[in-house]
């Protein structure tokens, strides 16, 4: 009897708490929810509002607030003694951000808890405002977008029965911003004019270091590489305009801060640059390529403050219009340095994409040849900051690729070599990057010039530098460096094909019967530089500037 006795007893007291459930005095919870960012840890979720019934003569309601997932609230601390926050209930209809009446919520772990609002008799209606978390820990992906949702329970001798309102999404979180590289030369033109840009070719950029390059001379020739910032959604970039929800009350302080410090932006954060590598942006207006350009961003001196222009080099090497405007060097230590772009000018109704071509400046044989590209890395800023809004470096920023910078080089073919049944080759290769053409000449290079063997009795290894007297075997320029087949490759016969790490190199091979007789010479052919343009099967010869700049195939003897 006593077990069922325990049974009743359970079951009454369910039957008590549904009949607080169907008979709370607060109903009706709901909410116009919206995309926050994932990366922004003072993302502002939606108003929360419900009815509550007032007691006869009134009083006063308590209110508590629970996040679920339990996310850090990170809505501003105006009173540090008692966690007091900008948070805010209120009662009535709120006008231009200011509530007729309500009260500040306190901070308590995971939730805000929100004493005294004051009740009159009958329908009220409550606004939860002013409510900002951290979204970044929200795994996000592929699929319907992770929600974020506030229940309050309600409490307090102004209302006749207390309870949790229905548990209510207020926010949705979402990446707000992607990125990615792209080369840009087939686009470039429309940056001189400031005119909306198609997205440019995904290939990276590649330089040759011997060359000098800069956007004075060259455009396409100068373009490291273009970062391309995509908004996610139509409301993820937000300007500094973004409107507080509550800002202010009746009978309470005339104002509540809960209002962005600056607009949104966003930071550009190069590695692996070079040594002797300028990396140049834009200075002015950059329109997004959607929505008639009606966004736009523009280069800040900081991830925080108020935006500050920053001015176009007065250097001749970048003197070139881009966007309307000039270029700055981002400044770069120990091949580390940032760019950060301010959003002046905000599009809610477009999904808005930012092209902000970089651009580079280097002088001939300044730079060491690197197979590692630099690298770019692209996220909202201010990231650490103690203010509104503020980001985090999160799964949407990703390493872009930017430019890799290689080596000069020449390659030579000396398509017979032999030292077989008595003959021998006499191979020669002169450095010419030494002329009297002064500044219309060649810049003097030095290298090792490596011969590859291939054919009958190649040595092992089959690459072997040719042998000098310059320390380290190099070339120096206005020399040349002279072998005899035998000494270095005995019983060798077949071609050979040297690297150069210097440009003008030229070759010349004498092959020679060392009893006297037969002998013959002959010019090494040039291979066009692979670093450059890619040793294709065009039929056609590199015979002109032009055409060997889009890729040719080769003409021996030149």
């Amino acid at each position: 009897m006593s077990n069922f006795s325990k049974i009743f007893g359970l079951a009454g007291t369910a039957v008590v708490f549904a009949g607080m459930a169907f008979g709370q005095s607060c109903t009706g919870a709901s909410s116009s929810a919206a995309f926050v960012p994932v990366e922004e840890t003072t993302a502002q979720v939606s108003q929360l509002t419900f009815t509550c019934t007032g007691v006869a003569g009134g009083g006063l309601l308590n209110v508590t607030v629970y996040l679920s997932p339990a996310l850090p609230i990170t809505s501003k601390i105006t009173a540090s003694s008692t966690n007091t926050t900008e948070a805010f209930a209120s009662v009535g209809t709120i006008v231009a951000g200011v509530a007729p009446a309500g009260v500040q919520g306190i901070l308590s772990n995971n939730s805000l808890i929100f004493n005294g609002i004051p009740l009159a008799a009958g329908a009220n209606t409550i606004t939860i405002s002013n409510v900002r978390v951290n979204a970044s820990s929200v795994a996000v992906g592929t699929g319907v977008p992770p929600s974020i949702s506030e229940t309050a329970f309600t409490s307090g001798p102004g209302i006749a029965v207390p309870g949790p309102t229905a548990t209510t999404t207020v926010a949705y979180v979402q990446s707000g911003i992607s990125s990615k590289a792209f080369k840009g030369t087939s686009a470039v033109g429309s940056y001189v004019t400031g005119a909306l840009v198609a997205s440019p070719s995904t290939s990276a950029a590649s330089f040759v270091i011997c060359n000098p390059y800069k956007p004075s001379t060259s455009l396409a020739a100068s373009t490291a590489t273009v970062i391309q910032i995509n908004e996610n959604y139509t409301t993820a970039f937000r300007a500094a305009s973004e409107a507080p929800q509550v800002t202010g009350f009746g009978g309470g302080p005339t104002s509540l801060g809960n209002a962005v410090t600056t607009n949104d932006r966003f930071k550009l954060v190069f590695s692996n640059v070079p040594a002797n590598v300028t990396l140049y942006v834009p200075v002015s207006l950059i329109p997004s390529q959607n929505g008639a350009g009606l966004a736009k961003i523009q280069l800040t001196s900081s991830e925080t403050g108020a935006f500050a222009a920053v001015s176009a080099s007065s250097s001749s090497s970048v003197a070139v219009a881009v966007y309307g405007g000039g270029l700055a060097p981002v400044t770069i230590s120990g091949g580390s340095g940032t760019a950060v772009f301010d959003l002046t000018t905000e599009d809610l109704a477009t999904v808005d994409q930012f092209n902000i071509p970089v651009f580079i400046v280097t002088t001939a044989n300044s730079v060491a040849g690197s197979a590692t590209p630099f690298t770019v890395a692209a996220s909202f800023a201010p990231v650490g900051a103690s203010q509104i809004p503020n980001f985090v470096v999160g799964g949407s920023t990703t390493q872009l690729t930017g430019a890799t910078f290689n080596l000069c080089t020449t390659s030579l073919l000396f398509p017979f070599v032999t030292n077989q049944l008595g003959f021998d080759t006499g191979i020669a290769i002169s450095n010419t990057s030494t002329d009297p053409f002064g500044t219309a000449g060649a810049t003097a290079q030095a290298g090792v010039c490596t011969l590859n063997f291939y054919g009958a009795g190649a040595p092992s290894p089959s690459a072997v530098p040719l042998p000098t007297s310059a320390a380290g075997n190099s070339v120096n320029s206005g020399t040349t460096g002279a072998v005899v087949l035998s000494s270095v490759a005995a019983g060798f016969q077949g071609y050979i094909i040297a690297q150069c790490a210097f440009q003008y190199a030229h070759g010349f091979a004498f092959i020679t019967n060392g009893a006297g007789g037969l002998s013959q010479g002959y010019l090494a052919g040039v291979i066009p530089d692979v670093n450059q343009v890619s040793r294709g099967a065009n039929p056609f010869g590199c015979t002109a500037a032009a055409s060997c700049a889009v890729g040719t195939g080769e003409i021996l003897g030149n």
